[in-house]
């Protein structure tokens, strides 16, 4: 961990940080190769859907150019999976279980903000059906900014916002190159929320590593964190 007092600021990505936006478009993926298939048995069905889910290829176009590849082609094969795919994109959306208590725990102690990428309209609508639009009282969206993780400017929009240095920041993600390397580029105290344990991929590592949420106290404020999650 970076040397330095607790933070005034503690800034939080959204999507695979707070809530598992991972199993959400896995599901996704999931319904539009069932509906292509209508039923048949395919034997790439399941490689089809780790090609979408670990390329993050998320547009129609991206599932469509995949299907292509595997044999899916038939235009009513394309239109079933692409009305399966946009038929609900917040499927089995939710939070990860400890996200409300630690991030008000967090709140006891410091400022809070909240800086995602992504379409306005689509992250806006996750907050709402989350339940946590009015949970932060500093959001950063990357459309409706004009700018986007990792450039480091998005980071200094939330620290305006604010009012705090970044020495006296911190940032907590999920992805190395879009989280971590730009809250490092920002002068933030970079923060890994590595839930599966993965090894890190090369690179500036980041000031510190947490597996679930609720490290996060003992982490940034070991003196408050007993009574703050007791």
């Amino acid at each position: 961990m970076r040397p330095g007092p607790s933070p005034r600021l503690v800034l939080f990505d959204l999507d695979d940080t707070l809530c598992d936006q991972a199993t959400s478009f896995r599901r996704r993926v999931e319904r539009a190769v069932q509906a292509a298939l209508a039923g048949e048995r395919h034997g790439d069905a399941e490689a089809i859907i780790q090609r979408v889910v670990a390329g993050a290829l998320m547009r129609t176009e991206d599932l469509v150019d995949v299907l292509a590849e595997f044999g899916l082609a038939d235009s009513w094969r394309i239109e079933r999976a692409i009305q399966a795919y946009i038929s609900d994109r917040f499927i089995d959306l939710c939070l990860f279980d400890e996200a409300i208590e630690v991030v008000r725990a967090v709140q006891q102690c410091a400022l809070t903000g909240l800086v995602t990428n992504g379409p306005s309209q689509i992250q806006r609508e996750k907050l709402r059906r989350l339940g946590i639009a009015d949970l932060f009282p500093i959001v950063i969206i990357s459309e409706e900014v004009g700018v986007a993780k990792p450039d480091p400017a998005i980071f200094r929009l939330a620290l305006d916002r604010a009012g705090v240095p970044p020495s006296q920041s911190a940032f907590i993600g999920d992805n190395p190159e879009i989280d971590i390397a730009g809250a490092q580029a920002a002068g933030l105290m970079s923060i890994w929320y590595n839930r599966q344990g993965r090894p890190w991929p090369g690179g500036r590592p980041p000031d510190a590593e947490v597996r679930t949420l609720r490290e996060l106290l003992p982490l940034l404020f070991p003196e408050e964190a007993p009574k703050r999650l007791a």
